[in-house]
């Protein structure tokens, strides 16, 4: 008899603490982040991290040293486009992002490089927006680890459904190196 009371008793209490309501749209939106931080030092590139593509950009160096770690991202005339993040937007987040910020640290044979960071948009293989920030003012000097920050603010509306593709485009044709990157959503 004890036996079936505590059974009764701890389904009483199981019941009484699980909810069937749904929570409303409401009670999601509040729930859902307001920013999504997405970082990449490339020391595990070689693995194949879901969402980046473009690995083969990824090296051992220690010349010059990657600017932590042991690993960087090369990109040279052979191989103009970086390591890239890619991902559906709905996989990232229940809701659309309003900004995204990009971060990181890249280094330089050549001062002034013509070089920057894309944001890239498609739907269904189709590009639908696409936006640059030129690195070209950055980078004064070479031979050293320069951060650089930028935003991208969204003028276009956005679906679910479409693909972000986030990546360095080197096309001065001499070797350049990004490090420890960082995707800051905002919602």
């Amino acid at each position: 008899m004890k036996k079936l009371i505590v059974f009764a008793t701890a389904a009483v209490l199981l019941y009484s603490c699980s909810s069937s309501t749904p929570k409303s749209d409401t009670a999601n939106a509040e729930s859902t982040q307001k920013t999504i931080e997405i970082t990449n030092d490339m020391e595990n590139a070689t693995a194949v991290i879901p969402s980046w593509i473009n690995e083969k950009t990824v090296i051992s160096t220690n010349s010059p040293a990657a600017h932590s770690g042991d690993f960087a991202c090369l990109t040279t005339d052979s191989s103009e486009y970086g390591y890239a993040y890619q991902e559906i937007f709905k996989n990232i987040n229940s809701i659309l992002p309003k900004k995204v910020v990009v971060s990181g640290w890249v280094y330089s044979t050549v001062a002034a490089p013509n070089l920057g960071i894309i944001l890239n948009i498609s739907e269904n293989n189709q590009q639908y927006d696409w936006k640059t920030y030129p690195l070209t003012d950055t980078i004064k000097e070479t031979g050293k680890w320069v951060e650089f920050s930028t935003s991208f603010y969204f003028d276009k509306p956005l679906n679910e459904n479409q693909e972000i593709r986030i990546f360095p485009w080197n096309q001065s044709k001499k070797p350049i190196y990004f490090d420890d990157l960082k995707i800051v959503f905002e919602y």
